[in-house]
């Protein structure tokens, strides 16, 4: 949750606190926000030799090029390229989309922000540059801005599924679980063949605590994509909330290993308050890795912490 094309519910609530189950991450750092003009090619591009090649290249394929760099995650040549394109071609709305999407992905929301807003006033219609700017205001925790920025996107394209899914994770992000529900079913009905519909559908049920349609939801997904490690770690969550713990451990430790298969399971139990149980299975953790595996050994303090305090209540 990709979440279609953009990032999913699985690093969302509940799956933020698991502390070995693989998510969606986004490693995000602030810089400051910098205009086309403060940008010298010169000072970014590295070598004369890189240099040279994009001044031979058109605005177009200086564009096409950013994104490959984008993809690559090589975020100063992506602004590089995209930077020079605007030198040449000022008017072009991709090239400040493609800054936009390397400001967000750096951090830069405020940044991000401008530049999608740039690419929206040359072209208006631009869906891409209107669901990006949703998920910046999400991101920065605008989240009423966000609202507004999605619904805009739904004025160029109602019914597309990057659209609702952007806004159902707006609603998850308010814990407005509900409002996100029906958004969720519908991405099912216009996109069954997809395994993060249903991924997304049941990681919705999971945080409204409703394990077994969770699990119903997450099966569906597994049908379509046995391979997809995020799912089964969501499947496995729901079924240790949902009391089938044995059946959880097998499928962590087929997607983390042994010792992270026991934490999450002792962690997952200790979200419940059943102490007992967190604890002996914090201790398996321990003892499979005890040198190194220092995640155990910081939820068996915090499950202590949690027995002091009862006692003392």
């Amino acid at each position: 949750m990709k979440f279609l094309s953009y990032c999913p519910v699985y690093s969302l609530a509940l799956l933020l606190l698991l502390l070995n189950v693989t998510g969606c991450t986004t490693s995000v750092r602030k810089v400051s926000p910098a205009t086309i003009d403060q940008v010298s090619l010169n000072s970014i591009a590295g070598s004369d030799e890189k240099t040279s090649q994009i001044a031979n290249k058109t605005p177009e394929e200086l564009v096409r090029s950013g994104f490959v760099y984008l993809v690559r995650k090589d975020f100063t040549l992506a602004n590089m390229h995209f930077v020079s394109a605007l030198q040449k071609q000022p008017n072009l709305p991709l090239a400040y989309f493609g800054l936009a999407r390397t400001n967000q992905q750096q951090g830069n929301f405020e940044g991000a922000q401008e530049n999608y807003q740039k690419a929206l006033k040359l072209q208006p219609d631009l869906l891409q540059a209107h669901i990006g700017l949703a998920q910046t205001m999400r991101l920065n925790d605008r989240l009423n801005d966000a609202i507004k920025a999605i619904n805009q996107a739904m004025l160029v394209s109602p019914d597309d599924v990057r659209v609702l899914s952007e806004l159902a994770i707006i609603y998850v992000t308010m814990g407005k679980e509900t409002l996100a529900e029906p958004l969720y079913q519908e991405i099912v009905e216009r996109a069954p063949d997809q395994a993060s519909s249903y991924n997304n559908l049941g990681m919705n049920y999971l945080l409204k605590k409703q394990y077994a349609q969770a699990i119903i939801e997450f099966q569906q997904a597994l049908a379509i994509n046995r391979q997809d490690k995020r799912v089964k770690n969501n499947l496995a969550t729901a079924l240790a909330l949902y009391g089938d713990t044995n059946s959880a451990l097998e499928i962590f430790k087929a997607t983390v290993g042994e010792a992270a298969a026991y934490n999450n399971i002792g962690y997952l139990l200790l979200t419940q308050g059943r102490l007992d149980e967190a604890e002996k299975s914090l201790i398996a953790a321990l003892k499979i890795n005890p040198k190194f595996y220092t995640r155990a050994q910081e939820n068996l303090d915090r499950l202590n912490y949690l027995r002091k305090t009862q006692i003392a209540n």
